[in-house]
């Protein structure tokens, strides 16, 4: 960890056309905003909260550091990368999602508000009407209430514009 400054130029004396800082050394709040190093080799810092109270920072080793390095980009294979157009091909026949996760819903929802604002009013119909029959048995105690109205909402209102077209 590096040490801090104890470089006075910001000091009262030193600024330019008799500006004075609100504080003594021209830093904002250094009591609360610079961290006390407790151990250089796993970098662990003593940090003062905005409410006063003191916090230990847990560090991390740089074996530790390194092993997770190896982890991401070797096990995980790196950050996961979402292609532009991803959702044009989208498989919705063959995969079978496990719509009991939060994001899968989310991911076939999307898909099919993306049908309906370009326009495809009977596909975003028909998708909607199978994910609503999927997702009113999963709503128990009212935790899918946003998604069935939504999907309620593409419904409805494809249904309009399909009449129209």
């Amino acid at each position: 960890m590096a040490e801090r400054s104890t470089d006075t130029a910001f000091a009262p004396h030193h600024m330019e056309n008799g500006d004075i800082p609100d504080h003594k050394d021209g830093r904002k709040n250094s009591a609360i905003t610079s961290p006390i190093v407790l151990d250089d080799y796993t970098g662990e810092v003593l940090v003062k909260k905005a409410t006063g109270k003191s916090k230990i920072r847990k560090g991390q080793s740089e074996e530790d550091y390194q092993d997770q390095l190896v982890q991401f980009f070797q096990c995980g294979q790196g950050p996961v990368r979402t292609e532009v157009g991803w959702m044009d091909k989208l498989c919705l026949e063959n995969h079978n999602y496990d719509i009991s996760i939060k994001q899968e819903r989310q991911k076939l929802t999307s898909y099919c508000q993306r049908l309906y604002f370009n326009k495809k009013f009977h596909e975003s119909h028909e998708f909607a009407l199978k994910l609503l029959e999927l997702y009113r048995p999963m709503d128990k105690k009212n935790k899918m209430v946003k998604e069935i109205e939504e999907l309620e909402y593409i419904i409805k209102n494809s249904k309009e514009k399909q009449s129209f077209t």
